[in-house]
């Protein structure tokens, strides 16, 4: 009877308890994606994170250097270069400043480095325009001239080309440039020099004026460097 009585309480706490155990046991539905099943373990919410997580896009493309991030030429790190404030002084007449602007624009972008000299925006309030004029000529490497029809007519430009003719006759410093006009027309003073045609392409012929500039710095700069190595050696 005792036997009886001991299975009977043995019986209920299994009954009692093991349902209270398969209760705990069962997993709540995971309530990520449609993919997921009930009978995830409780490690699922886990797993379905890192699947969503891995499924998006990876963004590892390395963008490609601009033409601003390319090295500077040398030249433009040299003593001679840094010997004067101008490295082109963009001479034109008034009526071609979007012009001359957009040139200058060219230069002096981070690709290309240099500086320019425009008298409309560099040329400081309240000086006397031809004493700044004159400063600016001799404290500039090269000097262009921006003809045009409209330039060819005015005295103003007649007198700055001949402030610059006039410190270097004879130069790679003087750069001619035509525009809407025949190198015919250019004032006698300056036919025999290399014209810079920019009638056809006008990119084309900034770039031409660059590589002038920068091959102008070049030789000189080389030819400062043969002088001092030759002091030193006497």
């Amino acid at each position: 009877m005792e036997e009886n009585r001991a299975s009977s309480i043995m019986g209920w706490f299994r009954q009692r308890f093991g349902k209270q155990r398969n209760d705990s046991d069962q997993v709540k539905p995971c309530p990520c994606s449609q993919t997921c099943s009930s009978g995830h373990s409780n490690t699922s919410s886990s797993v379905c994170s890192s699947s969503s997580s891995s499924s998006s896009p990876k963004s590892s493309i390395s963008a490609k250097p601009s033409a601003s991030d390319q090295p500077l030429p040398s030249v433009l790190s040299s003593p001679f270069r840094s010997s004067l404030r101008y490295d082109v002084f963009v001479c034109h007449n008034d009526a071609d400043s979007d012009l001359a602007q957009s040139l200058a624009s060219f230069l002096e972008a981070p690709s290309n480095g240099l500086r320019c000299y425009l008298q409309e925006r560099d040329c400081p309030a309240g000086g006397a325009v031809s004493t700044e004029l004159l400063q600016a000529v001799q404290d500039s490497h090269c000097w262009l001239l921006l003809f045009t029809p409209n330039f060819v007519k005015d005295d103003w430009c007649s007198y700055q080309m001949h402030q610059v003719l006039s410190e270097g006759p004879m130069s790679q410093r003087i750069l001619p440039a035509v525009v809407n006009m025949p190198r015919s027309q250019l004032p006698l003073e300056l036919r025999f020099l290399y014209t810079v045609d920019l009638n056809t392409n006008k990119e084309f012929g900034y770039t031409l004026v660059y590589k002038a500039v920068l091959q102008y710095l070049k030789d000189m700069s080389e030819k400062q460097k043969s002088s001092s190595a030759s002091q030193t050696d006497g």
